[in-house]
């Protein structure tokens, strides 16, 4: 990359070799930028604009920039479009160039608390929020995921998993300096299109992989890659927690020790640090360093390894493990995970969306209510995955009854969707559909009587239904909370 001279430095410039530092670019760029952009229509002067829409519209969002002033054009390789001559540069990656930029432009480059990141199919909102409490929880820590953002004083909710870089960024570089870290969660996508370059985690989770999102990755082989990414952000030295009961810990433990992480296997079968339960909700973490008991405040095995390992997060910024799980003792709620909210029947809301999350739900409301009658309430999103609606249906033939309703139909036919699902129901198993979502619940709940126990799956902290082109204000918690019983 070389560099051409631009107006003198001010207060807002930056200069292009910070923010576009460790990036292997080729061509011409002002020495000085004002920032860093990916919307033409919105790009300020002196700014680079990342060019990374759809192929055919390229040359002419390039030319939008350049017509704004951008200072420099980042693209994938074509040739400088025509009219104004301004700077260019060529990345093999531009949605890494950006993200990569972007942090630099928010001093994340000089400055950001410590990440401790959660990826995996499932427990990804559970393990940050316990992080989170761990780490001090309100006043004291931050968190980003899919139940939404949280600044150490106020919450609000979150469009994405993992938001785009630039929003990231800004939420990140506005953190007050005295907070202890941000747990936050990686999704797949959110790998695999580059939203995370540019920062580094101080820890890293792995929960597992699963049946999820094969409709954007392809493959299981392309959601494994996506997912191996995260790895990546580890700093020298950092802590990477794997799930050593999950077919892939060799291959994360491997990409861990290639960029210098420190590997911690957690499991029940296996690893260097073991969960054993004892007693209902007891379990006992033993490690190379000791061994600790600790109440998990979720039910199911899967909680409790949730609860080891965000414990085990918070020591990479010097939270003892003893206090880290101490502070299980006053967890609060998780919203939608595994959250009692209804009793006579005892009425869970869980946001379980892949078999094996709907599996762990009934798995975990039995064993905090053994020879309960169970039921399940769920059905699967329209426009995703459409191969696992049935391993969802054989999952669920776990519970006593299956009750299948509507999830966010889109703009499939819901009565399609849960014909696949239904597929999927073992023979001997019972199930009713009733694709309006309130109904399904209450029904749920005549069926195994109030000695029993429902889990109404899929939505969890959700609050709107999409159906069709209309999004409806939907909330299974609040609905749950309306039920005979439900706690006050």
């Amino acid at each position: 990359m070389s560099e051409l001279s631009s107006a003198p430095a001010t207060a807002t410039s930056i200069p292009a070799a910070r923010l576009f530092a460790g990036q292997s670019l080729a061509g011409r760029c002002l020495s000085e930028l004002t920032g860093i952009g990916r919307d033409s229509r919105r790009v300020l002067p002196g700014q680079a604009y990342v060019a990374m829409g759809a192929t055919s519209e390229r040359a002419t969002h390039c030319a939008e920039a350049a017509r704004n002033q951008a200072g420099t054009l980042v693209v994938p390789g074509f040739p400088a479009v025509a009219g104004p001559d301004p700077a260019t540069l060529t990345s093999p990656s531009p949605r890494w160039s950006f993200a990569r930029a972007s942090a630099a432009a928010h001093g994340l480059d000089a400055r950001c608390l410590p990440l401790l990141g959660v990826t995996g199919t499932k427990g990804k909102s559970s393990i940050a929020h316990l992080a989170w409490w761990m780490l001090g929880g309100p006043g004291r820590a931050a968190r980003v995921g899919t139940i939404g953002w949280h600044d150490g004083t106020n919450e609000r909710p979150n469009a994405q998993t993992t938001p785009p870089p630039e929003d990231l960024h800004a939420f990140l570089a506005a953190l007050p300096r005295g907070l202890a870290g941000c747990a936050l969660e990686l999704s797949s996508h959110g790998c695999d299109q580059h939203r995370l370059a540019g920062l580094r985690l101080r820890a890293l989770a792995y929960t597992g992989l699963g049946h999820d999102h094969l409709d954007y990755h392809g493959t299981r082989a392309g959601y494994l890659a996506a997912k191996l990414r995260a790895v990546r952000l580890l700093d020298e030295g950092a802590l990477l927690v794997l799930n050593a009961d999950d077919v892939h810990a060799g291959t994360f433990a491997h990409a861990g020790r290639t960029v210098g992480a420190r590997v911690l296997a957690l499991g029940q079968a296996t690893g260097s640090h073991r969960l054993a339960p004892d007693g209902p909700g007891r379990w006992t973490l033993t490690a190379p360093g000791g061994t600790h008991a600790f109440t998990a405040p979720l039910p199911g095995d899967f909680n409790a390894w949730n609860c080891a390992a965000a414990a085990l997060l918070a020591t990479a910024v010097r939270v003892p493990l003893a206090d880290a799980l101490a502070r299980l003792d006053s967890m609060p709620a998780i919203p939608g995970r595994m959250e009692l909210l209804a009793h006579a029947p005892a009425t869970y809301v869980d946001y379980a969306h892949t078999p094996e999350s709907i599996g762990n739900a009934v798995a975990a409301a039995r064993s905090a209510h053994p020879g309960a009658r169970l039921a399940i309430v769920f059905g699967c999103g329209g426009d995703k995955d459409r191969s696992k609606r049935a391993p969802m249906g054989a999952a669920a033939s776990a519970a006593d009854v299956v009750v299948l309703t509507d999830d966010n139909p889109r703009g499939e036919d819901p009565a399609v969707i849960t014909d696949q699902i239904r597929a999927g129901v073992l023979s001997g198993t019972i199930c009713e559909t009733l694709h309006a979502r309130a109904e399904a619940i209450v029904r749920a709940r005549e069926l195994v009587g109030p000695a029993g126990v429902v889990v109404v799956a899929g939505k969890g902290h959700e609050t709107s239904q999409i159906i069709g082109a209309t999004t409806l204000a939907w909330d299974d918690r609040a609905f749950v909370r309306t039920l005979t019983g439900g706690p006050t």
